[in-house]
């Protein structure tokens, strides 16, 4: 195995080197050679750099919820937290020339992404802000005389290499300040390219760049003359780029460099780890955490269990677990049993998906060496693919041995020859097709020769290859486990024989996935449901006939896709299909706005599916059936119902279950009832629940009785819910619990029959450096198979896996394959390809608190010098120190915190993981409110607080009031301000707090600035681009403008580079209808979307780039790794930051000013000039 050598974020400080490995700072000699570790915390750490004296380190690691600064002394000791901030975005950028640490981070910031500066005193923990605005970095110059250049570089959107080839409005830029007079100018403007990590280097200003389409090295001199460059990489990107003011040092792939001077070449550093650490060592997991599907037994007494990529089979009460899917660098999933003694799963043993089978309970024969064969597709018919023994002599079939743990064996693909459960036909082609199926072989975890593979006449283990290359979305299999159905990602149904080994294509759309599929009792027919558009708000119910009579139709469609029809299943007697249906129109009123909504627009349904089939809510000829009558699942070697299905009429035989209308999820037949979920959450931010610490409610169970129509709640809480086959049982899933219960009714608290399945009996073990190969592989083939455009968009997509491939083998960490899957898909040069792990924080630690004010070190100890102001329609908005009975002022002093004196760094540090729990503080004051008075004695008192997990809510709301304060004040009180955070519910919320009054002004700044995006762009451009079409005038009241909420007058569009995704869709489509002008900065860049579909087997998240925009008039995909031009652009320098200025804001109110002059505000009439309806005089008679 090839030892860890994955490093990263270097820097150097005279003979001595600093880096990062296997999730530690680590020490080596610049000249190469072995290096030793300096922290042992096993947590990510970043940007590690030498003090100026080179006797101590400093970096970022996760303490509580987020990276704060550490140091810690490079010959070893203590380590020291230096920050107490909170903020995800802290870094670690070097020192200022005067000796303080430069640390980026947004932790004062209204929108989390824009980090300043800050000089932090490493002594002390005091801090400045330095006033260069939002930045990436900076780099100080050579101090000569009075001038104190610096350049300092944007804030990017990710790192070049997660982006390559990124032209958006994020791309990284260059500012100097050439003298370190205050101004700004831009430096290298004319280079096309995403910049970053500037470094003075003997006089010249080095930094990164992609403008040539590939991360190198560069350098020019101050004026920005003279390009050079330095580096020639073309496979990876030179990233993480350090300095002492002479050396370079950087990370490629994974390797150190160094440039001794900017005249000398770059020297790939050889060094050698001097101790090893458990990141890479096999290890136990526990199963809950990494729980997936749990899909019980026919007879509910196991159930098949999904997790982290291995698959068991877990007896419900007491017994030990059994390994059925858990081979090293193998992800199994999709679980379910299979018969009485078979459990299927799909796993990509190879390096390619097919479907497995294998026998609960078979011997494990003994094992015949072979010799290994490269993984292939399926062989062309005719082909013979039977694995060569080591002996020379050919045939036989390969044989597994039985894993013993998960993980405890290693598997390998070989092309072997897999007939039928008869021993007669091929498992792939059935009897004659000449074609074989793939099967696995194995080798013991301790390196034994590989074991042959068994034949599926041995009962052990089969494998099924897909008829073309897909991704299983669906299994089913049926109750008699003679077929198995499979439904994909590309709108597939397959329809497997498992005793013929074949598999055959039933049905395709090009709409998307296939819903759930569900077999009927008999074995006879197939259900699923299909999407009818690619929105996925329509679906049908198809029925398809496994075995179809001669001249019988196979697919009879149940419902027309008018509607979202989905989770569809038999009842347990086979005379109904049930299912969920969203074809309630019964609209509600929104309460902010005229609108009407569907909220809950689902309702239950049954089907019959014979002609003569009575409607069981009906009225009856010999009344309601007895409960005694009702079904109650099948029995042991009961034959199952017969079911018939009469075409004609289906559409008039769908019966309205008596349910009221709801948030139903899921729903599913069982004996003698129906079972389903239902959505107990109102709301989507959770700023209306009671608390803001307060969770969500959690989805109900319920049952109806279908043979009284009483509806009865089974489960109070669940996540997810499956049903035996024999419709008896429930399995439900709830965090990391799972729990059996009958499905005749709701049991007793105290009841056996409710039982929690011991999930430790699973035995996870798994070897990380094989699960990094593997997450690695299906990341590379979700992209492959899922990116918007099969071309790749021109990259050359085998050709990049062939590269980066075999860096997975050096790997230290999880956090370098996430590492390493950023650039992968930075490879594609596409927006929206992420990679997104389960947040990195502290075992048991709290979050960081803030209460919401801003304090200041004065001679009385840390006073506050400003309380920010709060939104009170915005719950996450408020500062702590004015709530009730708190009543803190400007200019008090938080003297204590729980009791401990605050130190001279502040009170952060004391409020380390206190967030959302009970603080008490201890405020001093003088006599009459005023702090320190003169001539009295400051008096002390006590109150409880409750600190912020972030103020960035808080300091949001501030800083829109000071926007809209702004736009008043230049206008006289005439102009409205709104401000879109993002397009989804949040900025709908914020866009609708106050759009009654703004819309109302006599013209209007709709900013979009910093939009994170989303999906409402539709509904937001609806919003704004209303008109005034007529007045509704009447006696006592103010004129109302129809329709309501249009704007006056004029709109103005306020945008900049941090408006992406949805944000640049509605600055595109401000100016294609002509809302109003756009001012500001060309936008992010990035319109290719995502649906958020896959994650890898640890819960990594791995998006790929599906959904193309294409805009009209010329503008076609010209937004993707662009932007949207604003009518007027306006650039925000730094210096305008270190002005307190909004340059683009009083643009936006300059052409508001303009445009009033051609476009008036409309004002609605006098309430003269109406209809006359005084009758005339009456003429006289002729």
């Amino acid at each position: 195995m090839t030892s860890s050598s994955y490093f990263r974020y270097p820097h150097v400080h005279q003979d001595l080197l600093t880096f990062t490995a296997q999730d530690d700072v680590w020490v080596a000699p610049l000249a190469g050679g072995r290096a030793w570790r300096v922290s042992a915390e096993q947590s990510p750490p970043r940007n590690p750099r030498f003090a100026p004296d080179g006797k101590s380190l400093v970096w970022t690691v996760t303490r509580g919820k987020a990276p704060e600064v550490v140091a810690v002394p490079v010959d070893g000791g203590p380590v020291s937290q230096l920050t107490y901030w909170g903020h995800a975005g802290t870094k670690v950028k070097g020192f200022t020339p005067d000796g303080r640490l430069l640390v980026t981070s947004a932790f004062e910031q209204a929108d989390s992404r824009l980090t300043w500066a800050y000089a932090l005193e490493p002594a002390t923990g005091r801090r400045e802000r330095l006033n260069y605005g939002p930045l990436d970095s900076v780099a100080f110059g050579p101090v000569v005389g009075d001038e104190r250049p610096v350049v300092v570089s944007s804030v990017l959107s990710r790192e070049p290499a997660a982006w390559k080839r990124y032209r958006g409005g994020t791309s990284g830029k260059l500012w100097i300040d050439a003298d370190g007079s205050g101004e700004f100018s831009r430096l290298v403007p004319e280079l096309d390219g995403n910049l970053c990590d500037p470094m003075w280097v003997s006089g010249r200003i080095a930094f990164l760049s992609d403008h040539e389409g590939h991360g190198n090295l560069y350098s020019v001199l101050p004026d920005g003359s003279g390009l050079r460059r330095h580096t020639d990489f073309e496979g990876f990107y030179v990233r993480h780029a350090s300095t002492d003011g002479t050396r370079i040092v950087f990370e490629s792939a994974g390797n150190l460099f160094v440039l001794d001077s900017l005249d000398s070449e770059a020297v790939q550093l050889d060094i050698t780890l001097g101790a090893a650490t458990g990141a890479r060592t096999p290890h136990l997991l526990q199963a809950g955490k990494h729980l997936n599907e749990v899909v019980p037994a026919a007879d509910g007494r196991a159930s098949v269990v999904e997790s982290h990529g291995t698959v068991h089979w877990l007896t419900h009460r007491g017994g030990p677990a059994r390994v059925i899917a858990g081979e090293p660098g193998v992800r199994a999933r999709l679980g379910r049993p299979l018969g009485s003694g078979h459990v299927l799963y799909v796993a990509d043993n190879g390096g390619e998906e097919a479907l497995y089978i294998r026998a609960l309970g078979a011997a494990s024969p003994q094992p015949r060496t072979m010799a290994r064969t490269a993984p292939a597709e399926a062989a062309p018919a005719g082909s013979e693919n039977t694995p060569v023994e080591e002996n020379g002599d050919g045939g036989g079939a390969a044989q597994l041995p039985k894993p013993v743990s998960a993980q405890a064996v290693n598997v390998d693909t070989f092309r072997v020859d897999v007939p039928a459960d008869d021993g007669t036909g091929d498992a792939q082609g059935g009897p004659g097709s000449g074609t074989k199926a793939a099967a696995p072989a194995a080798a013991v975890a301790t390196g034994a020769t590989p074991a042959a593979a068994p034949r599926a006449g041995d009962g052990e283990l089969r494998r099924i290859d897909y008829p073309s290359r897909t991704r299983a979305a669906q299994t089913a299999a049926s109750p008699d486990g003679a077929r198995i159905a499979i439904g994909t990602e590309f709108g597939e149904v397959l329809l497997v024989d498992v005793s013929a080994g074949t598999m055959d294509l039933v049905s395709q759309t090009p709409a998307g996935a296939v819903g759930e599929l569900s077999f009927s009792p008999d074995s006879a027919w197939l259900l699923w449901n299909e999407p009818a558009d690619p929105e996925g708000n329509h679906s049908r119910l198809r029925l398809a006939a496994v075995a179809p009579a001669a001249g019988q139709e196979r697919i009879v469609d149940l419902t027309d896709g008018r509607f979202l029809d989905f989770s569809a299943g038999f009842t347990t007697d086979g005379k109904y299909i049930a299912f969920l249906s969203r074809r309630s129109f019964d609209p509600v009123y929104d309460s902010h706005s005229f609108d009407l909504s569907f909220p809950a627009a689902t309702k239950p349904f049954l089907l019959a599916l014979a002609a003569d089939t009575p409607s069981p809510f009906g009225p009856t000829v010999d009344g309601n059936p007895h409960p005694e009558d009702a079904d109650t699942g099948s029995k042991d070697n009961e034959k199952a119902p017969e079911v018939r299905v009469d075409t004609a009429g289906l559409a008039a035989r769908i019966i309205a279950v008596p349910a009221g209308q709801d948030r139903y999820e899921a729903l599913h037949p069982v004996a003698g009832g129906l079972l389903w979920q239902v959505d107990r959450t109102i709301g989507t931010t959770g700023d209306g629940l009671a608390n803001t610490t307060d969770k969500p409610a959690a989805a109900a169970l319920d049952r109806l009785d279908l043979a009284t129509g009483k509806v009865t709640r089974v489960v109070e809480e669940l996540d997810t819910f499956r049903v035996s086959g024999d419709g008896r049982w429930i399995v439900t899933v709830h965090g990391e619990k799972v729990n059996v219960l009958p499905a005749t009714a709701k049991a007793s608290d105290d009841a056996d029959d409710d039982t929690e399945v011991e999930l430790d009996r699973i035995v996870l073990r798994l070897d990380p450096v094989q699960v990094w190969g593997q997450a690695f592989d299906e990341a590379w083939r979700l992209q492959r198979d899922f990116y918007y455009t099969p071309d790749m968009a021109g990259t050359d997509w085998d050709a990049v896996h062939a590269r980066y491939r075999p860096v997975v083998d050096r790997l230290g960490s999880h956090d370098d394959l996430v590492d390493l899957l950023w650039e992968l898909h930075g490879e594609l040069g596409t927006s929206h390809a992420y990679v997104t792990p389960s947040p990195e924080e502290e075992e048991g630690a709290g979050a960081q608190g803030h209460l919401g004010a801003v304090f200041e070190s004065t001679p009385d100890g840390w006073a506050v010098a400003a309380i920010i102001a709060g939104e009170s329609s915005d719950p996450q908005a408020f500062s702590p120190l004015e709530a009730p009975g708190v009543a803190v002022r400007t200019g008090e002093i938080i003297a204590a915190v729980n009791g401990m004196a605050v130190p001279a760094a502040g009170p952060d540090a004391l409020l380390a993981g206190t967030a959302g729990k009970i603080v008490e503080l201890s405020i001093r004051s003088a006599p009459g409110g005023q702090p320190g008075g003169e001539g009295g004695t400051a008096t002390l008192r006590k109150v409880a607080v409750v600190p912020l997990k972030s103020e960035e809510r808080l300091r949001y709301q501030q800083w829109v009031a000071e926007n809209r304060a702004m736009v008043r004040k230049a206008s006289n009180g005439k102009f409205g301000y709104l401000h879109v955070p993002d397009m989804m519910p949040r900025g709908w919320a914020q866009l609708h707090r106050d759009l009654d009054t703004e819309t109302a002004a006599d013209a209007l700044v709709v900013d979009v600035r910093r939009n994170r995006g989303g999906h409402t762009s539709p509904l937001v451009a609806e919003a704004i681009s209303k008109r005034m079409d007529a007045w509704c005038l009447s006696r006592g009241q103010e004129p109302q403008i129809y329709p309501p909420q249009s704007p006056r007058g004029p709109v103005v569009v306020l945008t900049d580079e941090f408006a992406g995704s949805d944000g640049d869709i509605i600055t595109a489509v401000a100016k294609l209808r002509g809302i109003g002008p756009v001012v500001g900065m060309r936008t992010w860049g990035g319109v290719v979307g995502i649906d958020g579909k896959f994650a890898l087997a640890d819960g990594t998240e791995v998006t790929q780039p599906r959904y193309a925009f294409w805009f009209r008039d010329g503008q076609g995909f010209h937004v993707e790794n662009y932007g949207v031009d604003p009518d007027i652009e306006v650039p925000f320098a730094p210096h305008d930051h270190l002005a307190g200025n909004d340059p683009q804001l009083e643009a936006a109110i300059g052409v508001l000013l303009e445009m009033q002059q051609e476009i008036p505000t409309v004002r609605p009439p006098e309430l003269a000039g109406h209809r006359n309806v005084a009758p005339a005089a009456l003429p006289p008679r002729p």
